[in-house]
C-alpha cells in the first residue's frame, strides 16, 4: 500500500527556559510512511518540494527510513529538520511459526515459554481457548464486552480499540482473546492494512500477569498469523515497549522529518527553533519534542 497525502497546518513553537515564547504556523503537506514503504527504502520524491502546492511551505513525512541525518541541513532546493527519531519494530511472518520461535529465542526462553503456557493451562483445568473476533463478521462487539470484563477486574480503565487514524484507516479489524475456561484474561487487538496487520492494543487481567497470560495470548496468536499465510507483516509502530522488544523479528531507526522551502524566514525560524531545542537538551537530558506533541493534536 502507497502511504496517503494530505495537507494541515504544522506549529514550529520556540521554547526558552521551559516556555514557549513564539510559535509559526506552516501549512504543509503530510504523508505517513507505510511499513512496506519504509522496508522497500525512500524514494528521492518523498523529499523533493517540486510540485508541491503553491500556498504549502513544505512538507512532513511521519516515520521515513532514518539513515542518520544530521538534526538540521540546508539543501538547495529545501531546508530539512529532523524532529524526531525512533525505533520502529515489526513481525516478518515469512517461514514458519518453528522456524520464527528458533531463530528469535535461545533454547532456554522457549523452554520458559512452554513452562508458561503450562502453568496458565493447570490453573484454569486445562480449558485454554483462543477465539478470534473479525469486524467483517459482527464480531466487534463481542470483542469489547470480552475487554470490559477483563478490565472490570483491572485497575486500568479499558483502553479506546476501535478508533482508527484518519491517516492510516484501518479495514478488516480483529480482536483475539484468551479464554481460560470460560474467563477472557487476556486481549489483543490488530487492524489490517493490505498484507500488513497493525497493532492497536493489548492487556491482560491483573490476577493472571503472574502467570503471563498476556505473553501466552501473543505466542499463540503469532503461531496462528503464521499459520494462516494471509500477511507479511505484523507492524508494531514506531515507539518503544516491551512488547514490542520481546515479539518483533525486526526493527529500523525512523524519523520525523520536516521539509521547508528555503526562504529567508524560513530559514531563520528554523536555525532558531534548532538552537532552542539544542539549549533545552543541555538543560535537561529529556529535553521537550515539540514536533512530535503537535502531531499528536494533529
Amino acid at each position: 500500500m502507497v502511504s496517503e497525502q494530505f495537507e494541515r497546518n504544522f506549529s514550529l513553537p520556540l521554547v526558552m527556559r521551559g516556555r514557549q515564547v513564539l510559535t509559526r504556523k506552516f501549512s504543509v503537506t503530510v504523508r505517513d510512511i507505510t511499513l512496506a514503504e519504509a522496508l522497500g527504502g525512500a524514494d528521492e520524491c518523498s523529499f523533493s518540494l517540486s510540485g508541491l502546492p503553491a500556498h504549502c511551505m513544505g512538507s512532513l513525512l511521519c516515520n521515513i527510513p532514518d539513515p542518520g541525518w544530521r538534526t538540521h541541513t540546508v539543501h538547495d532546493d529545501r531546508i530539512a529538520c529532523v524532529l524526531s527519531r525512533d525505533t520502529w519494530h515489526y513481525l516478518s511472518l515469512a517461514g514458519s511459526f518453528e522456524g520464527f520461535m528458533a531463530n528469535r529465542y535461545s533454547a532456554k526462553s522457549r523452554e520458559s515459554f512452554e513452562r508458561e503456557e503450562a502453568r496458565l493451562t493447570v490453573r484454569c483445568g486445562g480449558e485454554l481457548r483462543l477465539r478470534e473476533f473479525r469486524d467483517a463478521a459482527g464480531g466487534a462487539g463481542d470483542f469489547l464486552k470480552a475487554v470490559a470484563r477483563i478490565h472490570a477486574v483491572c485497575a486500568a480503565p479499558p483502553p479506546i480499540l476501535l478508533e482508527q487514524d484518519r491517516r492510516r484507516p484501518a479495514r478488516d479489524g480483529r480482536g483475539y482473546v484468551l479464554f481460560a475456561a470460560d474467563e477472557p484474561v487476556a486481549y489483543l487487538r490488530l487492524g489490517r492494512l493490505d498484507d500488513t496487520l497493525c497493532y492497536a492494543g493489548a492487556g491482560e487481567r491483573d490476577d493472571y500477569r503472574s502467570v503471563s497470560a498476556g505473553t501466552v495470548l501473543h505466542l499463540q496468536v503469532i503461531r496462528r498469523l503464521f499459520g494462516d499465510g494471509e500477511c507479511r507483516y505484523l507492524d508494531f509502530r514506531p515507539g518503544d515497549s516491551e512488547v514490542k522488544r520481546q515479539f518483533a523479528n525486526g526493527a529500523l531507526r525512523s524519523a520525523v522529518l520536516l521539509n521547508l522551502r528555503p526562504t529567508l524566514l524560513n530559514r531563520a525560524w528554523l536555525a532558531a527553533f534548532v538552537a532552542s531545542r539544542r539549549v533545552a537538551a543541555t538543560r535537561s537530558s529529556l529535553g521537550p519534542v515539540p514536533g512530535r506533541l503537535a502531531l499528536r493534536g494533529a
